[in-house]
């Protein structure tokens, strides 16, 4: 394998983690209603950005066993999820900021693979962009809603403030990897997202000129916990409940 190769598998691993992460950490608030038709969106969303993951995975050359392998077997010290993802939001402005800031990323990213030499990249890019053109709207009508209303607009400013931040690392890289594809992306990725709100100056500040590297999850104590509820079904004798389907 090239180093251009390995560069890429870590790229395509890094999306499958974002993706997956926030459509674990979104299914809470399919059961914690804002409203009936929100919850309904939520969830849609969620399961999209399950089959997201799934995607970049294959594309990375892995098949079912291996997709799980790497979701649920996988020891959390060689997860490098962005920091939005490394704990958990408790309120939905919060939740808000998250989805805009992943959505950009996301189709950005899948604007990427639509410029792909090969077909069943562009065409997975095209059903990736599709969707998440989909999310950015979504999340950007609510950015719009918290920041006009006056019940809500304070709080959500520190939301935006106490959010924006743990972006920095969207297009960071692992350990030594290039990071010059992932500097050009960060720029335009944060002029984007900085478009979204209000104070456009400040976002841009908070994101910076360039990404920050990524962390092992290990070293996030909550997103420890999370992947212990999202493996806790594989626990137990005979495998626990996985038992009774394999």
């Amino acid at each position: 394998m090239t180093a251009t190769e390995r560069q890429t598998a870590v790229d395509l691993g890094l999306a499958a983690e974002d993706h997956f992460l926030h459509g674990h950490l979104l299914s809470s608030w399919v059961v914690d209603y804002i409203d009936l038709e929100e919850s309904l969106a939520v969830g849609s969303v969620a399961q999209e950005e399950l089959a997201h993951a799934a995607t970049y995975l294959s594309l990375s050359g892995l098949d079912e066993a291996g997709r799980d392998d790497f979701v649920y077997e996988r020891p959390v010290e060689t997860w490098h999820p962005t920091r939005l993802l490394s704990q958990r939001l408790h309120d939905w402005p919060a939740t808000v900021v998250r989805g805009v800031l992943l959505s950009h990323a996301a189709l950005l990213r899948a604007e990427v693979l639509c410029a792909s030499d090969s077909e069943p990249v562009r065409a997975a890019g095209a059903v990736i962009a599709a969707e998440q053109q989909l999310h950015v709207t979504h999340w950007q009508r609510w950015a719009r809603l918290l920041a006009c209303d006056p019940r809500t607009a304070s709080e959500f400013g520190h939301r935006v403030a106490a959010v924006v931040p743990l972006g920095q690392d969207m297009f960071g890289t692992v350990r030594d990897a290039d990071r010059a594809s992932g500097r050009r992306l960060h720029q335009s990725w944060t002029q984007r997202v900085a478009s979204a709100f209000d104070d456009q100056q400040m976002v841009a500040d908070a994101l910076g000129a360039e990404p920050l590297s990524r962390s092992a999850g290990a070293e996030h104590p909550e997103l420890v916990e999370v992947f212990g509820e999202i493996r806790g079904i594989r626990l137990g004798p005979g495998d626990g409940v996985r038992g009774l389907y394999r």
